[in-house]
């Protein structure tokens, strides 16, 4: 029983909230506001974490926990099928019966804006890939078969960043030198995330005057930046994304 209480309460303290509820509650879901009822116009560009709340025995608590963190994505603009399961299902029991606080949390990517696609190499067909779908911080990005799926769409915005699932395409730590490679990370006004669509369907970094490569010498054809070169088939890109 004291090791039931301490798992709990870190739970609680996983979620950060904080829950009081009388002895005679009875069995039943959080309301959701009007807010929440209808979805909001604003479309999202930034991946967001929402979490779900659910009262009563524990067959009606997880349903219910679940539906109100997807009724808060949606809310939000955030369709069901960019979330995923991310914590959770914990179960906090209140008092001695069969009664349950459960929490659970998912993580939303925005939807992909009008005009995005896949990014495509003219040298083997293989789109630009974010690798197993990761929205983490120097996700690396790769060459890899298409599929349609939202880690291989892309768009070149207008202030020259490439973007994926809110995030930008980015030559990590900055770093200029042939092979240096790339990675997913938070979008930030730094000219490693700038690039500029040349004649013949090049992209090149603002920062380096390098333009986006492939090392195909990496097992999982890792994207990089190398001189740009004629000579070099992997520099030649097309797709919507690029609007080529």
């Amino acid at each position: 029983m004291k090791l039931a209480r301490t798992l709990a309460a870190a739970l609680m303290a996983v979620f950060a909230m904080v829950l009081v509820l009388p002895s005679g509650a009875t069995a039943a879901t959080l309301p959701q506001s009007g807010t929440a009822q209808a979805a909001l116009t604003a479309v999202p560009t930034v991946p967001k974490d929402f979490t779900g709340e659910g009262y009563g025995p524990a067959n009606i608590a997880e349903p219910a926990a679940w539906d109100s963190a997807y009724a808060q994505a949606a809310a939000e603009g955030y369709p069901s099928y960019l979330c995923r399961h991310t914590l959770g299902p914990a179960y906090i029991q209140i008092g001695s019966g069969d009664y349950y606080q459960v929490l659970v949390k998912i993580s939303c990517t925005p939807p992909p804006p009008e005009g995005s696609g896949q990014i495509i190499s003219v040298a083997n067909g293989k789109c630009v890939d974010v690798k197993d779908g990761s929205k983490s911080d120097g996700a690396p990005i790769q060459l890899y078969s298409c599929n349609g799926g939202a880690n291989q769409l892309w768009k070149l915005e207008a202030d020259g960043t490439v973007r994926s699932m809110g995030r930008c395409m980015d030559v990590q730590y900055a770093k200029t030198d042939n092979g240096s490679v790339l990675g997913l990370n938070t979008c930030h006004d730094g000219t490693n995330q700038k690039w500029e669509l040349l004649p013949g369907g090049k992209l090149r970094g603002v920062q380096s005057g390098k333009c986006l490569d492939v090392n195909y010498y990496w097992i999982f054809n890792r994207l990089v930046i190398w001189d740009c070169s004629s000579a070099r088939p992997y520099q030649q890109w097309r797709g919507t994304a690029i609007g080529l």
